[in-house]
């Protein structure tokens, strides 16, 4: 009787164990290349579709100032594959994806991020674009390259724009009056594109400059300031907002370092400074953009920036 009990639970045993088929955890993989969330003004290509932004933000920009609407320099990417948040990966990345479906197909949104306010290490996603969810045929044990499936985002139709810059053929940046600069943004062609430029003759020069007031939102809104710049010093951005009772004091957003001959894209985000000032001081009216910047010793100092604009729409 002992023995055919022991029998039993030997058997048992060995049944549960030959029933536990353990799960396959051997992961998918998914490449993003830089270009696959950026504009490439080598080939024109962009993952990002402003063809009938006019129409549906009923605006009349002309192609320059559209061709800057595809300028970013996205470093990051946040991932989500069926719906779990993969993290913040790095340009260009190689995605492991855990727990494939059966199916080897599989729900993807994949959003571009960049850092925040230029000098820090904050990551965050750019809020306005669409949200894109594509269905990959992720495998396990393979690698899918996203640039055979591109991506296509469009901006929101919420997202508003008052100020916009290209320097096609002027500059909206003036002197300060209290700097004895006379330093100011020309424009002029560089890499074949319009841009801003000032130059500055050894370490004791420097520039001051700001733009005319810009009409800003106040409330439950994204509000970023966006810049691309190529720079072989250090140059400082800020903005004085005015209120219905605050003077014009100058609020430092931050700054960006020289770029080694590139060209890179900055965002600073507004709305936190907006409605500090809103509460504060009455209700917030538009706003003044101030850059500075100091040459380097013994050696001419080149700034250039392009594509300013301030871009905001409601949080959901």
């Amino acid at each position: 009787m002992r023995i055919s009990r022991l029998c039993f639970i030997l058997l048992s045993i060995a049944v549960l164990f030959g029933s536990c088929k353990p799960k396959d955890l051997t992961p998918a993989y998914i490449d993003i290349d830089f270009y696959d969330v950026n504009y490439n003004p080598a080939t024109g290509v962009t993952p990002l579709n402003v063809s009938t932004f006019n129409e549906t933000h009923g605006t009349n920009y002309d192609e320059e100032q559209l061709t800057a609407l595809l300028q970013h320099t996205f470093t990051h990417v946040n991932v989500y594959v069926d719906g779990k948040n993969l993290g913040c990966w790095k340009l260009p990345c190689h995605v492991p994806v855990l727990n494939v479906p059966d199916v080897d197909s599989s729900n993807v949104i994949i959003l571009p991020a960049l850092p925040l306010n230029g000098m820090t290490n904050t990551i965050f996603g750019y809020p306005f674009f669409n949200v894109l969810l594509k269905t990959l045929p992720l495998r396990r044990g393979e690698t899918f390259s996203l640039s055979s499936s591109p991506l296509k985002y469009s901006y929101l139709s919420v997202v508003r724009i008052p100020f916009i810059e290209t320097f096609s053929n002027s500059s909206p940046f003036t002197p300060t009056d209290t700097t004895s600069s006379t330093h100011c943004f020309t424009p002029v062609v560089i890499d074949g594109i319009s841009v801003g430029e000032i130059v500055l003759h050894g370490e004791n020069d420097h520039f001051d400059v700001y733009t005319q007031q810009i009409p800003l939102p106040v409330g439950n809104y994204y509000v970023y300031l966006e810049i691309t710049y190529k720079t072989e010093s250090t140059m400082n951005i800020g903005m004085a907002i005015s209120t219905a009772t605050y003077s014009n004091t100058v609020h430092q957003l931050g700054g960006v370092y020289g770029t080694n001959g590139e060209w890179k894209t900055v965002c600073f985000r507004l709305g936190g400074v907006i409605n500090d000032y809103h509460n504060a001081s009455g209700s917030v009216t538009q706003g003044t953009i101030f850059l500075t910047g100091n040459g380097n010793a013994g050696q001419d100092t080149h700034f250039y920036i392009d594509n300013i604009k301030i871009i905001y729409s409601p949080k959901a």
